[in-house]
């Protein structure tokens, strides 16, 4: 008796977390938190490096980077979300089908509020005239004529709400399946995508900036050419990302890399010429001088320590700060413009121009068609629910009543217009 009495309770415990995992109050909230972490992901720019956040952002940069909210729509909560939103609608969604496959059966008519919804004076004659024209299917017995059409209207609903699961299941799934890689490029460059069958190249990549100088968007024009020879051209950024052939390509970061020339002083002749990034070093071997670009400055400031710091990424006034090391010792340190040389023993260095490049994170989104499935299926709800709702009619002793699951009085009004003309030419839309 214990045991049976304990297997009730569970039941009806388990009985009772279903319904409150489905109910509309569970559905409220996640919608809710998934539309903040929506907002965040399309107002904080995403996939950008941590030293961007820190310095866009000085306040709540560090708390960006602890929640994730740099990759807002691949963090762990959003995932979570996701998955929970999809039990949700596919509880609902079976909790509600059992009674929506009962009202698809030819048997079943709803109960007719006869006092709002009749109309009298038919003939029966006309109004079997009028179900066929209209393709209702119809059964008669005992003089009483029921007719109905688009009985599987009522799985609408069920199938929006099928549609909306497979789009956020796909999403998470698409979120933990991808891979991704970040490919750096310069105006001009080109990557090559072998197993995808096409070629990437920057063709521009160009930013705008906030009255304050802060960066406020960037942008990268890219022309990709399948082997087939078709040529597609876009341009991309923050938060607007570009797919091609299974791949996404997010703008993620961007930087300077710098034109270091060496010349020989005597001669003029370039000895040594290449790209170089802030923080990296350049070794030539000749003279075992080391030249470290300690930074490019497009906009020079000095702070309070007396040392530069870039004001901005426009170029206004650009300084490069370079260090010298022989034998790994340092030898002198240097803050030079554009195509000003440091003079080192046979040596002219010079730092000619700047170049901006973009950082493109790669992704391989499996995501995709499910996502295309989802859409379809939810546009395909959408149009059961609201064009191919069920609609019944009730003829009996020269009284007609009608019901709808929508625009209930719209489709008694057209009914009831139609069949009061003394002729049999019916205009309806119903």
């Amino acid at each position: 008796m214990a045991l049976v009495l304990y297997k009730d309770s569970m039941k009806n415990r388990t009985s009772k977390f279903i319904r409150f995992l489905a109910s509309l109050k569970v559905a409220i909230v996640l919608l809710l938190l998934i539309g903040g972490y929506i907002v965040i992901g399309t107002v904080l720019p995403q996939h950008s490096a941590q030293a961007w956040y820190l310095e866009r952002y000085p306040a709540m940069g560090k708390l960006i980077l602890g929640l994730s909210l740099d990759t807002a729509y691949s963090s762990l909560v959003f995932i979570i979300l996701l998955v929970l939103f999809s039990i949700n609608l596919a509880l609902c969604t079976i909790l509600s089908l059992k009674g929506q496959v009962r009202q698809i059966k030819p048997t079943f008519f709803p109960r007719f509020k006869e006092e709002e919804y009749g109309f009298e004076g038919i003939d029966a004659d006309k109004i079997r005239s009028y179900l066929k024209k209209h393709r209702y299917r119809v059964t008669e017995e005992d003089g009483v004529i029921r007719a109905a059409k688009h009985r599987y209207g009522v799985l609408g609903a069920a199938i929006t709400h099928l549609g909306i699961t497979i789009l956020f299941l796909g999403g998470a799934i698409g979120t933990m399946s991808s891979s991704e890689e970040m490919i750096t490029l310069l105006p001009g460059n080109q990557h090559r995508f072998e197993k995808q069958g096409f070629t990437l190249t920057l063709d521009d990549f160009h930013m705008t900036f906030e009255p304050n100088g802060a960066v406020k968007q960037y942008y990268s024009d890219v022309t990709v050419v399948d082997d087939d020879g078709t040529t597609l051209s876009e341009t991309m950024w923050v938060n607007k990302p570009f797919h091609h052939n299974g791949l996404g390509f997010y703008q993620a970061n961007y930087g300077w890399t710098s034109h270091l020339q060496i010349s020989d002083s005597e001669s003029g002749e370039v000895v040594a010429e290449g790209l170089i990034r802030s923080g990296k070093t350049y070794f030539h071997q000749p003279n075992h001088l080391t030249i470290y670009l300690y930074g490019y400055y497009p906009e020079l400031g000095i702070g309070h320590d007396q040392q530069p710091v870039k004001l901005s990424d426009r170029e206004i006034d650009p300084y490069y700060a370079v260090v010298l090391y022989e034998f790994g010792q340092p030898v002198g340190s240097y803050i030079l413009a554009p195509n000003q040389h440091i003079s080192y023993e046979n040596l002219l260095i010079t730092f000619t121009h700047s170049i901006t490049y973009t950082g493109l994170l790669v992704r391989s989104d499996l995501s995709y068609p499910i996502v295309l499935v989802s859409f379809i299926t939810i546009i395909l709800g959408l149009f059961v629910s609201f064009y191919l709702y069920p609609r019944f009619v009730t003829y009996k002793d020269g009284r007609i009543i009608t019901s709808s699951r929508r625009n209930e009085w719209i489709f008694h009004r057209t009914i009831t217009t139609a069949l009061a003309k003394k002729d049999n030419t019916y205009v309806s839309n119903d």
